[in-house]
């Protein structure tokens, strides 16, 4: 992914739309690339920040802005984690529907 995409894909990042490689990709590239990194922190400042100011909350958005990045990548290891758990589940209904079809014909 290079900077030009990256840019275009913040606010679908902060409204939490991106989802599978996309999302690992972006985050690859905004964790090795200064410049969008800093695009990013730009754009999750003023979004937040202003909503924060509002409610008079204190906060440490660079803080949180970090730990955001890291549960997206939790959640989409975690999504991994249950197709594949689904997966092997599924396999495993067809191999005892196909048991129980094989012992009814003998």
């Amino acid at each position: 992914m290079d900077c030009k995409e990256t840019e275009r894909r913040i606010s679908r990042f902060l409204a939490n739309d991106l989802t599978g490689r996309e999302l690992i990709q972006f985050i690859e590239h905004v964790e090795s690339c200064e410049s969008c990194k800093e695009e990013l922190t730009i754009q999750y400042l003023s979004s937040e920040g202003i909503a924060r100011l509002e409610e008079g909350k204190t906060f440490d958005l660079d803080r949180e802005l970090t730990e955001y990045m890291h549960t997206m990548v939790r959640k989409y290891k975690l999504r991994r984690k249950l197709r594949f758990g689904i997966l092997v589940l599924e396999i495993l209904a067809i191999l005892i529907i196909a048991g129980v079809f094989a012992y009814a014909l003998l």
